[in-house]
């Protein structure tokens, strides 16, 4: 399977996609910095800069994009300007290559601040926008990194979207059985 990374930062995504046995095929990471850092990393992978200018033209098909748009207007601790923010308008630049690639999955995070954004209107308008304008069923709920292994509390929204069918909500949870660490 195949996996393209948008708003790659230094490739958490792809690390793990990679993983679980996906094969990167592009990133999309606007600072130098980090495209260094995924050059190191991902060298098999295309690299580009812009996710304005990236697009069916582009970036090859995949069987599933991720997706991490800038946080900061939706973050509590920011000015909330919401999606019309010029960092997480980019959410409408993700939502846009889903329309043009269709790939079959996609997985989108952010903070959980998005769920209460403008009064809970742009989670609304997520959800709109990646099941009526991008034809995805989707599943989301907020995970903390304390639980997985990470020595620190990190909140964030998962969505996973799934192309022109429903998105099983059992790809977020825990199954009904099996180990578990109390």
């Amino acid at each position: 399977m195949t996996h393209g990374s948008l708003f790659a930062g230094i490739g958490g995504f792809d690390l793990g996609f990679e993983r679980a046995g996906f094969k990167t095929l592009w990133q999309v990471e606007i600072d130098a910095f980090c495209r260094a850092v995924l050059a190191t990393r991902f060298p098999k992978a295309k690299r580009y800069e812009d996710v304005k200018t990236c697009g069916r033209a582009n970036l090859a098909a995949v069987d599933c994009i991720t997706a991490g748009v800038p946080c900061q207007d939706v973050s509590v601790a920011g000015k909330r300007a919401g999606l019309a923010g010029e960092r997480t308008g980019l959410f409408y630049e993700f939502a846009r290559i889903l329309r043009e690639l269709r790939p079959a999955w996609f997985v989108f995070e952010n903070v959980p601040g998005l769920l209460s954004s403008n009064r809970g209107r742009d989670f609304a308008e997520v959800l709109r926008v990646l099941m009526v304008e991008c034809g995805y069923g989707v599943a989301w709920r907020v995970l903390n990194s304390q639980f997985f292994g990470v020595a620190q509390r990190r909140r964030r929204v998962f969505i996973v979207g799934r192309f022109g069918e429903p998105c099983p909500a059992e790809v977020l949870f825990e199954p009904e059985s099996g180990p578990r660490d109390s």
